[in-house]
């Protein structure tokens, strides 16, 4: 099983400050779809550093580690910052995230997703938050789904649906969230259809049940 850690993709460290005016316009459209992703979920962010998080960090481990995967042919993805693990089918994807907060992690199954509002039909984007505060509530309406994880020792409610406030900006989605700490991390999922989050679903129930803390 190979383990994929934050040294091996630097691209997670970089500030928006990293892309000047007049840099490549498909990693401004790629912030800007983050940007979307962050506020379609419905949490408020503070900046590149979220006080809250200090609990969070002071758990990390002091390096990567090595945990069992839930399934054969997946790999694993450990945050020593954030202290976090979290596995994936192989043939899916670590994203850049292109000056969105550290805080984040993206995961796609298609290895050139741009922004949201780009992705295709068969696309998946799967977003880890870690978040100061409680656990913000996921929308009531439009949930056709629901299923309850066990996530890190702990009843977590999953909801999918149609979220989104117009056509334009509405998307078939899957999220959940679970406490750490003074804490909470978080999992959005922006699916390309419904179509693909019908023939996803259980794959990305199965990698927030497969999230665990150091």
């Amino acid at each position: 099983m190979r383990i994929q850690d934050e040294a091996a993709h630097p691209h997670r460290r970089r500030g928006a400050h990293a892309y000047p005016q007049g840099g490549d316009p498909r990693r401004l459209n790629l912030r800007l779809g983050w940007t979307f992703l962050r506020q379609m979920a419905g949490r408020a962010r503070s900046g590149l550093l979220v006080p809250g998080l200090v609990t969070l960090a002071l758990v990390a481990s002091c390096g990567p580690g090595i945990s069992a995967s839930p399934h054969t042919n997946w790999l694993t993805y450990h945050s020593d910052k954030w202290g976090y693990s979290i596995a994936y089918p192989n043939s899916w994807h670590i994203l850049p995230n292109q000056g969105a907060p550290d805080t984040e992690l993206y995961v796609g199954n298609e290895g050139n997703i741009g922004a949201p509002l780009e992705m295709d039909k068969t696309a998946v984007l799967f977003e880890v938050s870690a978040q100061s505060g409680s656990c913000q509530a996921t929308p009531a309406d439009k949930v056709d789904s629901t299923a309850q994880l066990t996530v890190d020792g702990k009843a977590v409610k999953r909801k999918s649906g149609f979220f989104g406030g117009s056509a334009s900006e509405a998307f078939w989605g899957s999220q959940a969230a679970v406490p750490a700490g003074t804490g909470c991390f978080g999992f959005s999922v922006i699916f390309g259809s419904k179509s693909a989050r019908d023939a996803n679903l259980g794959t990305t129930d199965r990698m927030i049940a497969s999230f665990k803390t150091s």
